[in-house]
């Protein structure tokens, strides 16, 4: 999805006319168990609000916003991104079914300290928005020490709990596809490593089917580092293997550019690259990246992460 159409979907939902209703579920920890708040019908169209203004403030409305795979996540900033990996298991309650058949939250038999998390699902009968917000411990008042609130004109002991919403939302499912806003609660929940390193280690068995280097046993060492993992899963996008670049032409990049000369070693007939050191496997897994390019202008060399394609199309149109 690009992010033209992922604003197009939230706009279809969203747009000016529909008659849309927003049901709030909670989320347990550990259990995962999904329950509907009985929320108020005048309070629900608040929420309501409250979340539509901040869907359009963090998305529809940013400027030069870019969306990327989670697959192809890095540190670039003002990025948003589109879940391309099988979900951890302690997230798969985000793809749950929402209907009437779901319970409803009861205060004899349920506890908000309890909640990790809520569903806002937002729409129409046929289009909806699931936003999914993780909740902070300020959000959940009477967690836990001693809460005094006012009371006349004096303080006494709340020993009740609170809920309190705020706008900010960590996840959007629109038309099966899921959007995180940042990884931080990817990288904070429970199995997602292990998918970073499963994954990861089908991108090595990507490199090795290459028979390009004498062997691929360091790469699969490093993948307890969860950064280098990442690294590695790129690489099933990787523009060098997707243009099936000769194995050859490879090697004599690796001597010759400035950034990776005298940084790995070779066979002695020069048919596959050995590497010995840590650094040498990092470099070699940015190679595979096309992370070292050259201006045209400057013939200066450069380092880039991102690496966003340019859109030649209607030029050659015009000529």
């Amino acid at each position: 999805m690009t992010r033209l159409e992922l604003i197009n979907a939230i706009n279809l939902v969203l747009e000016e006319g529909n008659e849309l209703s927003t049901v709030v579920y909670a989320v347990f920890k550990d259990t995962y168990e999904i329950k509907q708040l009985n929320i108020v019908n005048d309070e629900i169209e608040h929420i309501q609000n409250l979340f539509i203004q901040s869907i359009r403030a963090n998305i529809v409305d940013v400027e030069e916003q870019t969306l990327v795979n989670v697959s192809d996540a890095d540190d670039r900033a003002n990025t948003i991104f589109e879940y391309d990996l099988d979900l951890p298991e302690s997230l798969e309650y985000f793809n749950s079914e929402l209907d009437d058949n779901i319970p409803v939250f009861a205060f004899n038999d349920d506890d908000l300290v309890n909640v990790e998390s809520l569903l806002i699902e937002i729409g129409t009968e046929e289009n909806q928005i699931v936003l999914l917000k993780q909740l902070s411990p300020v959000e959940v008042f009477g967690r836990g020490g001693y809460m005094l609130w006012k009371s006349n004109q004096q303080f006494e002991r709340f020993q009740d709990k609170v809920l309190r919403i705020t706008p900010k939302f960590n996840g959007l499912k629109i038309n099966d596809t899921f959007i995180f806003t940042e990884l931080k609660l990817l990288e904070r929940t429970h199995g997602f490593h292990d998918v970073i390193v499963r994954e990861a280690n089908a991108s090595i068995q990507l490199i090795q089917e290459l028979n390009l280097l004498d062997t691929t046993d360091g790469l699969t060492a490093l993948l307890g580092n969860i950064s280098f993992a990442r690294k590695v899963l790129k690489i099933r996008n990787s523009p060098v293997l997707i243009n099936n670049i000769p194995n050859a032409t490879i090697i004599i990049f690796t001597k010759t550019h400035p950034a990776l000369r005298n940084k790995m070693s070779y066979s002695e007939d020069d048919s596959q690259i050995i590497l010995e050191t840590k650094i040498s496997k990092e470099l070699f897994i940015k190679m595979l990246d096309d992370a070292y390019l050259t201006s045209e202008l400057t013939n200066k060399f450069y380092e880039s992460k991102a690496k966003d394609a340019v859109n030649t199309e209607n030029e050659e149109n015009e000529g």
